[in-house]
């Protein structure tokens, strides 16, 4: 059936492209139009307006007009950039000429901190990629770590089907820092499966700036920083929002989430808005078995509201996250013997392989529930600076329920632990006319963690402070940023955990980075940055000791850890032609003292089962790796694109490669954009293919006895080879149907359209079952109010 659907797929995709052969006509027409500022209501000079498809390019005049010339019929996505306003974009159908108004949101007068927008052909020295639009509608449903994998260099680590983290040039957990609406995300990230306690339906725009490529959001973010962030609060009069909803086939999940928001005329000043969302889903499917408790249900709501004023204002903000979650059961093992032969044999027991679908949610299974509260007041300090003032907490608490080995056990979770987080920051930032800008900060917290029941980690209170600069300059085609930082870190009060005693931590360090980019022409640009940071350990990689619960594991912390040092440099070339994008970025980091999470053997035995054991370690890594993507527009609608990212992650203490980092992977995508009709717009289908080899970089031996297929016995680094190289079929569509005058998106995405057995190195649940098999979703997305 899976063959039958892609065969159809191919001829109406192929049937299209010949038509737009026959029928496309001569590049005659034009677009034009007006850019003007929102606050000012005055005409905007010197903003760039590019068309994405085609890489056309032109500018305002000083009436703030636009004009360009020559432009086939099709559909195309028209972007606005102005030095301090933020990008818009409209997506437009071209048959005749056509007449377009774009109003910017200047930077300086946002409510919200001044981001930096992580592109390499922006006047910045950062360096990555957002997800946006259509894009992001698309991700509608998945998880916050789905999404971003979408983003050439992020891939994702996963414990089973419903649980991921995104990894940014093979970095991850501690080493990617999430601003959550711009508040550092203080969640429970000790390990593959606590996953970030963020709803994605509160984005509007998902940003991942690689490497450490700022210094305002903290220096620990060796990998990098991904930014949530919903879009500006409403400041026209009226009520509008959105629902949206959706079923995925393979695991029947189904979701809701609605957002809604409004501003008064008579109170033009004040704005609010409520958002909300629920997810639930059963037992996921491989190609040939179900994976048994492997289902999911979260419900998360938000609320926001806002006062601004020209030269002041205040912004708060809301939001609960809560989700229990199924571990699969093929990972929980009654004895040593059992679980080696699972590993060995590669499949899960026939009691786990019969599992019928259920929505129920058995033991083992996690149920979080996150809180975060944010209050954040600016004020203008004089015509070019003001100051931001941000308060925060956080409260995090985490339930583990093992499996009942024996009837008579308590029905209390095995594990119930709970973080909670005090943040307050202060930032000044000012701007020296059109070609200086900069920030200086103060950003602190208070940590409590405390446990009952079942030890992992310690309970523990932690104070982290630290201080920044950074300065900006831009003059033309040339743009550089310089900044420095300060951090220190305490950990204290470790000594209240059934009579194990543990030693303060004190940490300090300085930090800084540099970048710069230049456009060496209308269609090159050329950026680098240069940083240095580091990382202190974390409270599971000193002192964890115990069962790992949902990743199935026993970890073992190490006292003896030395913060990390990472040194790096990023090169970035960017080309954007007339039908051709392209963009190729090189990096290279020494991680001195680099902590990463080491098999052991035996397998350890407790009275929950028996589990693979692993033990944090440290050396010196070097880390060095490429990420390319390509687009080019046959014409206004067929486009090609490409995606390749390689990692190669060595360690130098042992000569060898370092274990758990990306294999290489390759994207290539098809995308065919129809013509509009009557009542409806913007119909495109898209092809996709992925390509992800084995990951041969692994240490050549280790001190994990493995039993080969003839039986004989061998030293591994892990308790199971990386799995086979896979390939992947996927499809896109959708359109935009005009009901009532509103314009409702529908949405088709399938995923392993060929239901291809596979296993992915990246997933800690590769030991015990394959990866998720055919897997279809339909989404609609239905507008309320203007």
């Amino acid at each position: 059936m899976a063959l039958r659907v892609t065969a159809k797929i191919a001829l109406l995709l192929l049937a299209g492209m010949l038509w737009e052969l026959v029928a496309m006509a001569q590049c005659t027409l034009s677009i034009a139009g007006t850019v003007t500022d929102e606050d000012t209501k005055q005409p905007l000079s010197v903003a760039t307006i590019t068309i994405i498809e085609t890489g056309e390019k032109g500018m305002t005049d000083a009436a703030g007009r636009f004009l360009l010339k020559g432009i086939c019929p099709g559909n195309y996505t028209v972007k606005v950039t102005h030095s301090q306003c933020r990008p818009v974009q409209m997506h437009v159908h071209v048959q005749k000429d056509v007449q377009l108004s774009f109003v910017m949101p200047h930077t300086v007068n946002e409510l919200q901190e001044v981001t930096v927008v992580a592109a390499a052909n922006t006047k910045s020295g950062a360096i990555g990629a957002e997800l946006k639009g259509k894009e992001m509608d698309v991700t509608r449903g998945q998880s916050l770590a789905e999404a971003l994998q979408r983003l050439i260099g992020v891939t994702m680590l996963q414990t089973g089907t419903n649980i991921a983290k995104p990894v940014i040039h093979g970095l991850h957990s501690n080493r990617v820092l999430m601003l959550n609406n711009g508040i550092r995300q203080e969640g429970q990230q000790w390990g593959s499966e606590h996953a970030p306690e963020i709803d994605p339906f509160i984005a509007n725009r998902l940003t991942v700036i690689k490497g450490a490529s700022t210094l305002r959001y903290g220096a620990d973010a060796i990998g990098g920083v991904v930014l949530v962030e919903p879009k500006l609060l409403r400041y026209q009069p009226g009520i509008g929002g959105e629902i949206s909803t959706g079923f995925f086939s393979n695991n029947r999940q189904a979701f809701m989430s609605g957002m809604v928001e409004g501003n008064a005329k008579k109170h033009p000043a004040f704005s609010w808005r409520v958002q909300g969302t629920y997810k639930r889903g059963g037992n996921a499917r491989t190609p040939n078995y179900w994976l048994a408790n492997s289902g999911m249900q979260e419900m998360n709501f938000s609320t926001a509201a806002g006062w601004k004023k020209p030269n002041k204002g205040l912004e708060l903000f809301y939001s609960q996250f809560n989700t229990k979650l199924g571990i699969f059961s093929g990972a929980h093992i009654g004895n040593v013997t059992d679980l080696m032969n699972i590993i060995n044999n590669g499949q899960p027991p026939a009691y786990v392989t019969d599992a019928p679908f259920t929505y129920n949610i058995d033991r083992p299974n996690q149920q979080i529930q996150h809180h975060l509260a944010k209050a954040k007041a600016f004020v203008k300090t004089g015509a070019n600076s003001r100051l931001n003032a941000i308060l925060s907490y956080q409260y995090n608490w985490r339930r583990e329920y093992d499996i009942k080995r024996f009837s008579s056990s308590s029905n209390a979770p095995q594990l119930d632990i709970s973080l909670q987080t005090v943040g307050a920051d202060v930032v000044w930032d000012h701007y020296a006319g059109k070609q200086i800008r900069g920030s200086v900060g103060v950003q602190s917290s208070y940590q409590l963690n405390s446990y009952s029941q079942r030890f992992f980690i310690p309970n523990y209170q932690a104070i982290n402070a630290g201080v920044f600069a950074i300065e900006k300059y831009s003059h033309k085609q040339f743009a550089a940023e310089l900044g420095v930082r300060y951090d220190v870190r305490s950990i204290f009060d470790i000594n209240r955990n059934n009579g194990r005693t543990y030693y303060d931590r004190n940490y300090g360090s300085l930090s800084a980075n540099g970048g710069a980019s230049y456009h060496l022409n209308d269609w090159l640009t050329a950026a680098i940055n240069l940083s240095t940071a580091w990382r202190a350990p974390q409270v599971n990689e000193l002192y964890s000791d115990g069962l790992h619960h949902g990743s199935a594991r026993i970890e073992k912390g190490n006292p003896n850890l030395n913060p990390e040092r990472a040194n790096s440099v990023m090169l970035s070339l960017n080309v954007q032609r007339k039908n051709w994008q392209a963009e190729v970025v090189w990096y290279h980091k020494q991680i001195n003292d680099f902590i990463f999470l080491r098999p052991t053997f035996p397998p350890q035995l407790t009275i929950r089962g028996a589990f693979p054991s692993f033990l944090y370690d440290q050396t010196n890594a070097r880390i060095s790796g490429v990420d390319f993507s390509s687009q080019y527009a046959f014409n206004s609608h067929i486009a090609w694109q490409l995606k390749a990212s390689f990692v190669r992650a060595f360690d130098k203490k042992a000569n060898d490669w370092i274990i758990q980092m990306p294999a290489d992977r390759f994207e290539n995508a098809l995308t065919y954009q129809f013509a509009d009709g009557k009542g409806w717009k913007d119909p495109f289908i898209k092809l996709q293919w992925q390509w992800v080899l084995e990951q041969t970089r692994v240490p050549a031996t280790g001190e994990i006895e493995v039993t080969l297929p003839n039986g004989s016995k061998q030293m591994a680094s892990d308790y199971a080879a990386p799995p086979a190289a896979y390939h992947l079929l996927g499809v896109e569509a959708g359109i935009t149907k005009i009901i009532s005058g509103k314009p409702v998106k529908w949405l088709i995405t399938g995923s392993n359209l060929l239901n291809t057995v596979y296993r992915d190195y990246m997933n800690a649940f590769r030991y015990y079952a394959d990866e998720m098999g055919i897997n279809i979703a339909l989404k609609v997305q239905v507008p309320i109010g203007k």
